[in-house]
């Protein structure tokens, strides 16, 4: 399997208000509704004396056909967590506030099943098929894999800059 690297360590910073469960949720939910499948590498969890620590490492993966596949590598540190109370349209709920920090990197995985790594002429002739002819295909697959990072990026900005609570009560 050969794996290209499109996007390394695409990064996002936040500071402020938001509720840990929907954020996190929100993340599983725009993989699954795009057809990835989880893949959770590290999930650390810590509380220490400025709040709870948190640092989750995923990779969801889809197959695009039987011989690509998008794979996307999503790291997310939470530091400081702590709940905090805010006033939302005259009533009070708990939310946390805390620091998050987010980085993508995003893969394009060819010869997923490790058909033409067997034989050094194999090889060979996968590079040059993937070179000349297949080329479009795997193009259009790399556009593909952009938009679908793209989309997530814009989609996390999007929750975390809502200015949907007021200052702490």
């Amino acid at each position: 399997m050969e794996r290209k690297l499109l996007i390394s360590d695409l990064r996002m910073e936040y500071e402020g208000l938001f509720d840990s469960n929907d954020f996190f949720k929100l993340i599983e939910d725009w993989f699954k509704q795009n057809g990835y499948n989880k893949n959770e590498l590290k999930h650390i969890e810590r509380v220490t004396d400025k709040g709870k620590f948190i640092n989750l490492e995923i990779m969801p993966w889809k197959e695009v056909n039987d011989y690509t596949r998008y794979e996307i590598y999503l790291r997310i540190v939470v530091r400081d967590l702590v709940e905090a109370t805010v006033k939302k349209a005259k009533l009070q709920h708990k939310i946390n506030k805390g620091k998050i920090s987010i980085s993508i990197d995003a893969f394009l995985a060819t010869d997923i099943k490790h058909r033409w790594e067997s034989r050094p002429l194999y090889f060979f002739l996968r590079t040059l098929f993937e070179k000349f002819v297949n080329r479009e295909h795997i193009s259009t697959f790399e556009k593909g894999l952009m938009n679908d990072v793209k989309n997530f990026h814009s989609e996390m900005k999007a929750y975390l800059n809502l200015g949907r609570y007021t200052t702490p009560a």
